[in-house]
């Protein structure tokens, strides 16, 4: 399904007139008096923190809407799940001009990082029992079924990994449901093929999963729907500004309304 959508520095200036906000690390915090306290406790540590910040989000190559659905996705990810994160960046995602159905689409394209482990983990099943010389240890044949979920992931997504092949074979009834669930977004989904090889991008080369095989193939289809290294590049950074989490999330714990004296309720050192 093809889709277009303005993207680039010409979608910067049709963002809602929320969107520039978004660069300011103190619009990250739940109310300005944690921002204001952070910073104050901290100037320069709190200085380097906003100035990384805004560099992710004033870089030129994806609009604000792009930049925030990205950061949607690494903060989804089964490999992540930071429940702060994702209602932060929904609702700043929102702001820049995404709609529900877009965020929604965001987060059911990583359900499918999860299969990740499969990849790992079947193979070593197979290993063990070869090496135990278990009855089981043979690969059964594919069957015209499995044959048939393979060739249509590869009529909607254009691509077969070699990792899926024992899959698809020891776990055919599992590969079929997996295989509707990952083909139904680029089928009806409101990204662009685009957009959503970015998004595949950002869940691949994030820090706590770092899949190179998968990372390599989403380039490679990016660049094939026209993205620039620029972008790639971009979606590079926002996965690196993932790193302020600690600090956000510590800030908000000590310093937020709702977290009361955070001091007083801790047991002494006596």
């Amino acid at each position: 399904m093809t889709r277009t959508r303005l993207d680039g520095p010409a979608a910067h200036t049709a963002a809602p007139g929320g969107a520039p906000q978004l660069e300011d690390l103190a619009a990250v915090f739940s109310d300005g008096d944690v921002a204001s306290r952070v910073r104050q406790a901290a100037p320069a540590t709190y200085h380097g923190a906003a100035k990384f910040w805004r560099s992710a989000h004033t870089a030129p190559a994806l609009s604000p809407r792009m930049k925030e659905l990205v950061l949607v996705a690494l903060h989804a990810t089964v490999t992540t799940l930071n429940r702060d994160g994702v209602r932060r960046h929904v609702g700043r995602a929102l702001a820049a001009g995404a709609t529900e159905q877009d965020v929604l689409d965001t987060l059911f394209t990583t359900v499918g990082a999860a299969n990740h482990a499969l990849y790992f983990a079947v193979p070593v099943l197979m290993r063990e029992l070869e090496a135990a010389r278990h009855p089981e240890a043979g690969l059964p044949p594919v069957t015209p079924e499995a044959q048939a979920i393979k060739d249509e992931f590869v009529r909607s997504r254009g691509f077969w990994n070699t990792q899926r092949d024992v899959i698809v074979q020891m776990m055919p009834d599992y590969f079929a449901a997996l295989s509707g669930l990952t083909t139904e977004p680029w089928k009806q989904g409101t990204l662009t093929d685009k957009e959503r090889e970015l998004i595949c991008i950002a869940m691949d080369c994030t820090v706590t999963h770092m899949y190179e095989p998968g990372l390599a193939i989403h380039i490679r289809h990016a660049l094939q729907q026209g993205a620039r290294r620029a972008e790639i590049l971009e979606v590079f950074q926002l996965a690196a500004v993932t790193g302020l989490e600690a600090y956000i999330l510590g800030a908000e714990t000590l310093y937020s309304r709702d977290s009361g004296s955070l001091g007083s309720s801790l047991p002494s050192d006596a």
